[in-house]
This record gives structure tokens, sequence and C-alpha cells, in this order.
């Protein structure tokens, strides 16, 4: 990444252009850049996959979903894509991966999972199992949330100091 890329991403992801109606014109006024540069990178960068995309991201329980659960699945290793990829596309999943196998802990997908109550969370779960051809999971239901936040690229704190 050159140093004007990464200055754009560390504008790109301060708070305080996310209450603006122009965050890209923000982004331009805090670099000193026209909107045209901005606009122009931020197109390299995603054409690039740096950048997958740009948008606003919810806290479940503030958008109202009170019921969440990581859903650890067993699905047979040759239909992990296919499933994970349908699990994916629901609209409660907001997070889906395959992961390595474990000794005493024989699961490959997980989803994140969001609902209304414990009674729609059951419902959302019992969809996702009939999507992944799948009755063997485990639900590990959120009990308190201690950090909720988008990760942070490139902070100024990490950077080396000059002597």
């Amino acid at each position: 990444m050159e140093k004007r890329d990464i200055e754009l991403v560390r504008a790109l992801q301060n708070e305080e252009i996310f209450l603006t109606e122009r965050p890209f014109h923000e982004a331009a006024r805090m670099l000193g850049w026209t909107v045209e540069e901005v606009l122009e990178r931020v197109r390299g960068l995603k054409e690039a996959g740096v950048i997958r995309r740009f948008g606003a991201a919810l806290t479940p329980r503030n958008a109202g979903f009170k019921s969440n659960s990581m859903i650890a699945w067993d699905v047979p290793d040759l239909r992990a894509e296919e499933a994970g990829s349908l699990m994916a596309e629901h609209p409660r999943v907001s997070h889906c991966y395959i992961r390595p196998r474990f000794e005493g802990f024989p699961f490959n997908i997980y989803t994140m999972v969001h609902g209304n109550s414990p009674e729609d969370l059951a419902r959302i779960v019992d969809e996702l199992a009939a999507l992944a051809a799948s009755s063997s999971y485990r639900a590990l239901h959120s009990l308190r949330e201690f950090k909720k936040s988008s990760p942070v690229y490139y902070p100024k704190a990490l950077e080396p100091q000059d002597a």
C-alpha cells in the first residue's frame, strides 16, 4: 500500500465522516485532496480488492435484535462451500465462516445469527439447518457484549515515532 492509500483508509474509517451527508467530500476535506482524487483512489482500491465495500454497520442489539448466537455447524466437508454460501445469504446471518475442525469440537461452519426473541432465533436456526442439510450444530448464545466496533486499519498509534 502506498502512503497516500494508507492516509485515505485512515480518513475513510474516521468516525467524523459517518455523520455527514457526503462522506467522500468530508474525507477529501480532511486529506486536502479533491473529491475526484478521493473517488479515483477508492475505485482503484476497490478494483484491487483492498476495499470490499463502504457502508454503515449496525449493532444488532441497538437495531432491536435481542437474541444473538454464534452457531457452530458440523457439515460434511464436501458440502461446506455450498452450505456456507446458502446460509450466508440468509438475511439474519451477519457473519459466516468455514474454519478448521478441532479435536473434540467437530464443527466447520460458523454463523452469527440475530433474532428478535429466543423463539425467533430458534426458527431461524431451523431454517439454516434445512439449508445446510445438517442437524448437527451447537448454539453459542451471546450473554454479554464486551466490544462491538469495526476494525481500525493503520492506526496512527502503531506508527514508529521519529527519534
